[in-house]
């Protein structure tokens, strides 16, 4: 009877402990947040390029006496919501005691007139880019309207953001096509229309194969090769297994 009721009591001794270590560790960081040594004293900024680490301290928005055992994802929400962060993260380092934002900027790939030149991303955003500040070798992309009325800063977001995907998808495999790309317009019945060394343009309709894509450059090579005069060249790819080549002053539509 005796050592069953001490084996009771040195259950009730463990489960005791064990509840009061989890209670104590569920409050520590509460006690620890508010003694002074655990404030952090640096804040670092990673991942920046367009943005300043001031800027992005600022949308942090970090109240004065932060501790590294605060909860910081309120953080991490505010700055996903500027248009130019896609994702970031905040994390605390214990020593020395400062907070780290790391961010991940959105990327510019083309530009559209609105009427100003904009920067705009794989979806379509705008971006807030200085281009006085930042030199941006990107494409212009253009949407023809179907009517007089309609004119190029009544820009179709979707299309844009279909052709900005387009040119993201081709670069990828085909690196000298977006590099040689000065401009592309599409208009609405889905033609598009590529400037490619401003005497050079190059027609198709997306999504164009890279096979195709590869066909078109290799004619070009052999027109340039062969040319004898100083008239644009035209490849059209918008033909079943076939590239038409013509010479003209393109660029028009």
């Amino acid at each position: 009877m005796g050592r069953q009721m001490n084996r009771r009591l040195r259950i009730w001794l463990v489960v005791s402990i064990v509840l009061a270590g989890l209670w104590a560790t569920r409050k520590l960081p509460e006690h620890l947040r508010r003694v002074e040594f655990f404030q952090a004293r640096q804040y670092e900024v990673e991942g920046n390029h367009y943005l300043t680490k001031e800027m992005v301290l600022e949308l942090s928005s970090f109240p004065a006496g932060t501790s590294i055992f605060d909860d910081l994802g309120g953080v991490e929400l505010r700055l996903k919501e500027h248009e130019m962060i896609l994702n970031a993260r905040v994390q605390s380092n214990w020593w020395p005691t400062k907070i780290v934002v790391t961010i991940e900027e959105r990327v510019p790939l083309a530009l559209v007139a609105e009427p100003l030149l904009v920067p705009v991303d794989r979806e379509g955003n705008i971006l807030p880019i200085d281009l006085g500040k930042y030199r941006l070798d990107l494409p212009l992309v253009r949407v023809k309207g179907n009517s007089e009325a309609q004119t190029e800063e009544e820009w179709d977001e979707d299309q844009v953001k279909a052709m900005v995907l387009e040119l993201e998808r081709l670069g990828l495999d085909n690196p000298f096509f977006t590099e040689a790309l000065s401009e592309v317009a599409i208009d609405q019945d889905g033609n598009a229309e590529a400037i490619l060394d401003r005497d050079v343009v190059l027609r198709f309709r997306p999504p164009l194969m890279n096979q195709v894509l590869n066909a078109g450059l290799a004619a070009l090579e052999d027109v340039k090769r062969r040319r004898s005069t100083d008239a644009g060249i035209v490849i059209d790819l918008r033909f079943e297994d076939q590239v038409v080549v013509s010479y003209g002053e393109g660029g028009g539509w």
